[in-house]
């Protein structure tokens, strides 16, 4: 299935999304318009060619700092002592029609290539997710996010990996 991604507009039929996750299908449905409208979060939404209103999947991006003492040791050393920007990832979901056809990939890949594009204006020197289940956690970690020390479920990759997904 050929998907196009895209900025949410007001045009998504996001009532019928269901990802399993309620959180997540509520967020779609009720607060990613408002997000974006105060300017927290960019919501962007997989749609198939053959059904361009149909919400497949989304992801969010907002840009973030984490404190540089977080980090892994490999990375600390190379950066300063005061916050490092980052982009976060702060949600990425596929609806249960679309699950196991490789959708979260793609927007994955999608993700990484915006913020890729971006850093080439504003800083960032990596991307950061926020697990909420082993499930993602395993997603993540199979594209070379790493655990953050001491943070259950953060999760990075480097700016050197995310252009390589991209």
């Amino acid at each position: 299935m050929t998907y196009s991604i895209q900025p949410l507009t007001a045009d998504a039929q996001t009532a019928e999304f269901k990802c399993g996750e309620l959180a997540l299908d509520e967020y779609l449905q009720r607060y990613a318009g408002q997000d974006i409208k105060r300017g927290i979060a960019r919501v962007f939404v997989a749609s198939a060619l053959e059904r361009p209103q149909v919400v497949a999947g989304f992801y969010t991006l907002s840009a973030n700092s984490v404190a540089a003492d977080t980090l892994p040791e490999k990375w600390r050393k190379k950066l300063p002592r005061y916050p490092v920007p980052v982009a976060l990832l702060g949600r990425l979901a596929v609806s249960q029609p679309f699950q196991g056809q490789g959708l979260g990939s793609i927007l994955l890949a999608d993700a990484c290539k915006r913020v890729a594009a971006a850093s080439q204006t504003l800083a960032v020197a990596a991307i950061v997710v926020d697990a909420k289940s082993p499930k993602a956690a395993a997603f993540y970690q199979h594209f070379g996010f790493i655990e953050l020390p001491g943070q259950p479920g953060r999760w990075m990759l480097p700016r050197s990996h995310f252009a390589d997904l991209a």
